[in-house]
């Protein structure tokens, strides 16, 4: 149980910890898939729209790792073989400021 405490008026209280600390347990997911007609496309988790199409699982790959690095949070990449079966998993740490 927590303990409480009396504050004057007007004062306030980050009460689920430091906004560097909410940062460090956010992280990204993006996913990788094999649209038949339109080519390799990358997605980020729980997102119904398609952030852009690529021509190589390569290129949106790079996109992917791209996004997480400059999103400033770390992240993983899932990765689907044209068959729709996943086929990889890495994880991608944030840039540096």
């Amino acid at each position: 149980m927590a303990e409480e405490k009396i504050l004057a008026e007007g004062t306030t209280i980050d009460v689920a910890g430091s906004a560097d600390e909410k940062k460090a347990k956010v992280k990204q997911v993006r996913y990788i898939f094999k649209d038949p007609e339109k080519g390799w496309f990358e997605k980020e988790k729980d997102n119904v729209r398609v952030t852009k199409y690529y021509r190589t699982q390569k290129e949106a790959i790079e996109a992917a790792k791209t996004h997480i690095k400059n999103s400033g949070l770390p992240g993983s990449i899932v990765i689907q073989s044209k068959t729709g079966k996943i086929r990889a998993n890495s994880k991608v740490s944030a840039a540096k400021k």
